[in-house]
């Protein structure tokens, strides 16, 4: 199964909220970065100190000859006990001309033994993530509950109707003002569920602090270990389809 989670302005969370998914996934999770104009979790997650071959462009060379299914077991790594697998992002916006978008998220989607959750960063119609949200079973968008932050994600989720698989909304941070089910009801798209203000937590994924014995009993761990079986099922409406 390939996810792409997606947002549509600004920083409201949406690599913290992969990684914090992807390592309570119920089933084998890769995370693989991919906003085109760089990624974040080398100097983020891996303290500046990424492992050498382990991100997307290393990937991209592997698939001149061979799949990226084999490609992606190849290069992803677990930076620590607690972490998902991971592949890091673009070292430069350049690069993402040479990136085979649309081939990626055609073959991320027929992984059978794992599931492929993407991080787009913000989307634009006339990047080449497009094509791998097209590609995609579920399309997450996540947003934070600021009136800035709203109106963005209104304006995004129309631009998804037509691409990708069940589209749904993960409201980070709620209730600073708005409500998460105002929220949806607002941008015309099924609530997933919210992630919560947890800045303690959030930092091992944004800056690579230490995760120790507190860190499983967090409220960002637990609230996102149920929300990744949410995803997993799907939006609620795809559900009762098809029930």
């Amino acid at each position: 199964m390939l996810i792409s989670f997606v947002s549509a302005k600004g920083s409201p969370g949406v690599t913290t909220s992969v990684l914090a998914l992807a390592s309570v996934w119920p089933r084998t999770a890769v995370v693989v970065e991919a906003d085109p104009a760089g990624g974040d979790v080398a100097a983020g997650l891996g303290r500046g100190a990424w492992p050498a071959g382990a991100g997307l462009t290393d990937l991209v060379v592997d698939t001149r000859a061979c799949g990226a299914d084999d490609a992606l077991r190849r290069r992803a790594v677990r930076l620590a006990p607690h972490c998902p697998l991971a592949l890091a992002g673009l070292g430069a916006p350049q690069q993402a001309a040479v990136v085979p978008w649309e081939r990626l998220g055609n073959e991320f989607r027929r992984i059978t033994d794992a599931d492929v959750l993407v991080d787009c960063g913000r989307f634009s119609p006339s990047d080449g993530t497009a094509a791998l949200v097209a590609s995609s079973d579920g399309v997450v968008v996540v947003s934070g509950s600021s009136l800035r932050s709203v109106r963005a994600t209104a304006r995004l989720v129309p631009l998804l109707d037509d691409r990708g698989g069940h589209r749904g909304l993960v409201v980070v941070r709620p209730d600073r003002p708005y409500d998460a089910v105002e929220i949806a009801e607002s941008c015309g798209a099924p609530l997933l569920g919210t992630l919560p203000d947890d800045a303690r937590a959030a930092g091992v994924w944004s800056d690579g602090h230490a995760a120790g014995r507190w860190f499983v009993r967090s409220a960002l761990q637990r609230t996102a270990a149920a929300l990744a079986h949410v995803l997993i099922s799907g939006p609620p409406a795809a559900r009762g389809a098809a029930s």
